[in-house]
């Protein structure tokens, strides 16, 4: 697994990242992190958690690698990967995901619930492991990308629990929501502040938990 530490790389490798966790009540994953302020920010607040970042782009993760590495945060890891592309030394280890707003081909991926990639997501978790999604978009304000990705229309709950019908054979829905807007700026992300002061738009609030089989 590539780590990003400040403005430098280092390969880290499975027993050394098993050892780390092992250190940690709980390891907490944010998929598709962007610049890393999610991973930040929690990891201020709770020292007993290792948050892990996990973006295919580097410039944007190195944003907050580098306030992490200069308040010396141990319990904040940056990974270079996607959801395509998970290293396998996350399987099993994770409490939870985050998935923050996603946008692009990571959206498209979880709207879509494309079984493939589900089935990824409930590799890397533990037992009884949760995902959080938090997702929205209006075909009306972002037109050329809903169109490009052949999103789904999604104005309600029913909508929602049919975007992520694969998801149900694996996971069972312990939470669902929509969210408004005054909600958005404690998700600690950066798009979300932005979000927060930008127009009225459907966002919902999605909580999955791993069914043992």
């Amino acid at each position: 697994m590539i780590v990003i530490t400040g403005d430098k790389k280092n390969e880290l490798d499975k027993e050394t990242f098993r050892n780390i966790c092992g250190k940690y009540e709980k390891v907490i994953l944010d998929l598709g992190t962007g610049d890393g302020r999610f991973v930040f920010k929690n990891a201020l607040k709770n020292k007993s958690t290792l948050y892990i970042g996990l973006d295919p782009a580097e410039k944007q993760i190195q944003i907050y690698s580098k306030k992490s590495n200069r308040r010396r945060l141990k319990n904040a890891l940056y990974v270079i990967g996607s959801l395509e592309n998970l290293p396998d030394e996350l399987y099993s280890t994770v409490d939870k995901i985050f998935i923050n707003l996603p946008w692009g081909t990571l959206l498209e991926k979880i709207v879509k619930s494309n079984e493939t990639y589900t089935n990824e997501l409930f590799k890397i978790l533990k037992k009884n492991g949760e995902i959080e999604i938090i997702f929205g978009y209006v075909p009306e304000l972002e037109p050329s990308e809903t169109e490009r990705l052949d999103l789904p229309v999604i104005e309600n709950e029913s909508d929602v629990l049919k975007a992520f019908s694969t998801f149900k054979k694996i996971f069972e829905v312990i939470e669902m929501k929509r969210l408004l807007k005054d909600e958005l700026e404690k998700i600690e992300t950066t798009w979300a502040k932005k979000l927060k002061f930008g127009k009225d738009r459907f966002i919902y609030k999605i909580v999955l938990r791993k069914i043992a089989v």
